[in-house]
């Protein structure tokens, strides 16, 4: 069963990506990237080493193939490590800090 099949109804919620980098792929992966996420949107992070800490709200992330998921809160960090597709789920609007730079809306 994929991640997309037990949460359809909520791929269709969008976010609000706050861009405060500089243009550029090398700027890009070495600055953080401020995420807004409103209730229950979804994002897909990059399959590649990232940080992401929690600034505001609460958010559910769960790895294909990783039967033990995460609820974290304001202040809370995940370290990624490239393997497994991630999933960020907003349980309420949150903020989050993606150190890499690099996740990507999931609005299929």
């Amino acid at each position: 069963m994929t991640l997309a099949a037990v949460l359809p109804r909520f791929l269709q919620v969008g976010f609000h990506p706050q861009h405060d980098r500089p243009q550029g792929q090398a700027a890009a992966a070495a600055l953080p990237e401020r995420r807004t996420m409103l209730r229950h949107a979804i994002v897909t992070l990059e399959n590649r080493r990232l940080q992401v800490r929690v600034l505001r709200g609460w958010v559910w992330i769960t790895r294909d193939g990783c039967p033990a998921d995460m609820v974290l809160g304001a202040g809370d960090d995940f370290d990624q490590q490239p393997g497994a597709r991630v999933l960020v789920q907003a349980l309420e609007e949150a903020e989050l800090l993606i150190a890499g730079a690099g996740a990507q809306a999931h609005n299929a």
